[in-house]
């Protein structure tokens, strides 16, 4: 990985911090000089302070409320110094502290519920921002154009970036291959053997790690799924290993046992965690104890009159899952298990996610660089998808938490980690790469565990490469 000090990013609003009080809980930023809004408007400390009040805020309903839950307030000490105060010495608290930072001249005077509906939100063009670029069009679910920031320390060198909105996996790439798109992704897995073959001109370079897909279990509307043992046997009957060699993920997957992936080397212990054995013939012994018993004969197993029956909900538009779900099928049938398929367009599927309107799904989870995993496994998280609660959990959080440092909170967080995979609210199948399709014409792009956007201002186009549509990345 490339890591870039505060002084090297242009984005960085901040070139030094340091630890204050006797216990270490309070972080003081002193702000860059000269940092200015995309309409000119100085960035400063006041701009932080209204950004975490937002946020800190329950009627903005943030889902960024349990990242900012350890903080106790933030106060400006001038234009240029902002300090964070915690409740006690927190190990994640630069995480905490590392919001994206909105303009209070903007947003200011509007309630923090109404922010969702503010003009700048309803029409982005509006908005006032610190990055590389801004927004200069916008046409619903079609495109995106980025034009340069003329404010921003380090003038990018594209003229602009057309963002659009590509819904069919094979069209994105059809537009990749001959040329009419410069970058893409997520590039299907099964893809890139032929698309090399074909477009040597392109390149791949992966996201490794930083996703895992799962089952999700929903208490709240299957009954049986409030039982963990019967969640467990309904792992236990998934061959995660043989999934990932029928779909040719075995370049780009690894089968996960909890939420932490290997780039957490102090966390993902192989020894103590392990994912699920494959053994239907274990799964059937659980279901059979749990009073879980085919008494009709017709193979589906049934439990004071109600069969083990539910509908697995993923969302259209994308092969992968749509194989994997059919597997699924076949495999839980094996074990006595009805399952009916369904798919749903994409906001369709994540509203049902956060308002647990389904049974149970297939989805994925972005892993983040901090080991904290309150917001998909605290109660009351929105996140928290599946209405896990475990007061055994609950005091790793608490634990972890209260150490002082990162690596005095690991043990914490391996045990939370344990303890979440006991109780089986998913069933975890693999950790998988995000794989970006890149045209060679495109220079600069740097794509690792940060992502494929990190450093967009350096993006380039060598100017024979340009056509007569100037630069544009797509």
């Amino acid at each position: 990985l490339a890591f870039l000090t505060s002084t090297e990013s242009p984005m960085a609003l901040a070139w030094h911090y340091e630890y204050l009080g006797p216990d270490s809980a309070s972080l003081r930023y002193r702000m860059k000089s000269g940092l200015a809004w995309s309409d000119g408007r100085p960035i400063t400390a006041h701009d932080v302070v209204w950004t975490y009040r937002a946020a800190m805020d329950t009627t903005a309903a943030s889902p960024r409320l349990q990242d900012v839950e350890p903080l106790d307030s933030v106060v400006a000490e001038n234009d240029s110094t902002v300090v964070f105060h915690f409740e006690r010495r927190y190990p994640e608290m630069l995480f905490a502290s590392g919001l994206p930072v909105a303009p209070r001249h903007q947003f200011e005077g509007t309630a923090p519920a109404a922010l969702r509906t503010h003009p700048a939100v309803a029409d982005p063009a509006r908005l006032v921002v610190s990055g590389a670029f801004r927004i200069g069009a916008r046409t619903p679910n079609q495109e995106i154009v980025l034009v340069p920031n003329p404010r921003f320390s380090t003038p990018p060198r594209l003229e602009r970036v057309v963002i659009r909105v590509v819904p069919d996996p094979t069209t994105r790439l059809v537009e990749l291959e001959t040329g009419r798109a410069d970058l893409t992704r997520p590039v299907p897995f099964d893809q890139i053997p032929p698309l090399r073959q074909r477009a040597p001109n392109l390149r791949f370079e992966g996201i490794d790690d930083r996703y895992w897909e799962y089952v999700a279990y929903n208490p709240r509307t299957v009954p049986a799924f409030r039982d963990p043992e019967v969640r467990r046997a309904l792992g236990m009957a998934v061959d995660v290993p043989g999934i990932i060699r029928a779909l040719q993920l075995d370049a780009h997957a690894t089968p996960a046992a909890g939420p932490y992936p290997p780039i957490f080397r102090d966390l993902a212990d192989p020894q103590r965690l392990r994912p699920l054995p494959h053994d239907p013939a274990g799964a059937r012994r659980i279901l059979e104890e749990k009073g879980w018993r085919d008494a009709d004969g017709d193979s589906i197993r049934e439990r004071d009159g109600r069969p083990l029956r539910f509908t697995l909900l993923t969302n259209a538009g994308n092969q992968r899952r749509a194989d994997v779900s059919q597997i699924l099928q076949r495999q839980w049938r094996a074990v006595g298990a009805e399952v009916r398929l369904r798919q749903v367009e994409f906001n369709t599927f994540q509203q049902a996610q956060i308002e647990q309107s389904y049974e149970a799904l297939l989805g994925s989870w972005a892993v983040a660089l901090s080991p904290d995993v309150a917001p998909l496994f605290a109660a009351g998280s929105p996140l928290n998808i599946v209405s896990y609660a475990s007061e055994e959990a609950a005091r790793h959080l608490e634990q972890a938490r209260a150490e002082p440092t990162a690596a005095a909170a690991a043990a914490h967080w391996r045990a939370l980690a344990e303890t979440v995979a006991r109780d089986q609210p998913y069933t975890w199948l693999y950790f998988y790469d995000v794989v970006v399709g890149i045209s060679d014409r495109l220079r600069g792009v740097r794509v690792d565990t940060y992502g494929a956007y990190q450093n967009l201002w350096e993006w380039w186009i060598p100017r024979d490469r340009q056509g007569p549509s100037a630069a544009n990345a797509r």
